[in-house]
């Protein structure tokens, strides 16, 4: 089964702080895993392959069309550049893992990327934290999904109540 995507490529890199020249290959996975790490969870499974099902299909209703428009793009767009801000410059190798470099940009200092990255993730948690305060306060009736049993398989997840975490990761 091919890999289905919330956003593309192109509108994460419209929408994002993430450059144009960046690698798709390096945004296609961090979108894949921010969306089954971070979206799955903040929806639920049920409303999360609801979700993957409206993308592939192109059929929206105007209240799945807010949900992803208003509330699941912005809490993605902004979890992948968190993810990105450190995929970015980090290469895996056959002999290492280092850091790449660009002789049009000077890399941040430790203390500047910390600094960014933390912007990026408080961001981060507002919007995931928007997500789930939208999906909560509706209560199921927009988007009955949200309140569906999980079946407890190996591809549902329990919901996650809050945006906000401690150790938390993009």
């Amino acid at each position: 089964m091919a890999t289905q995507y919330l956003v593309s490529v192109e509108n994460l890199k419209k929408q994002g702080l993430i450059h144009q020249n960046s690698d798709t290959k390096i945004l296609s996975v961090a979108i894949k895993r921010v969306q089954e790490m971070n979206i799955q969870p903040a929806t639920g499974s049920p409303l999360f392959r609801a979700l993957l099902v409206r993308v592939a299909s192109g059929v929206w209703t105007a209240d799945y069309s807010e949900l992803m428009d208003d509330y699941v793009v912005p809490a993605l767009v902004s979890l992948v550049d968190y993810k990105v801000s450190l995929l970015s410059n980090v290469k895996i190798v056959n002999k290492a893992v280092g850091r790449s470099s660009d002789e049009n940009i000077t890399a941040n200092t430790t203390s500047e990327t910390i600094s960014f990255r933390d912007e990026l993730h408080k961001d981060a948690e507002f919007y995931l934290e928007r997500l789930i305060g939208f999906l909560r306060d509706d209560c199921g009736t927009k988007y009955p999904e949200y309140n569906e049993a999980i079946t407890r398989t190996n591809h549902d997840m329990k919901k996650i109540k809050t945006g906000y975490r401690i150790n938390w990761t993009a």
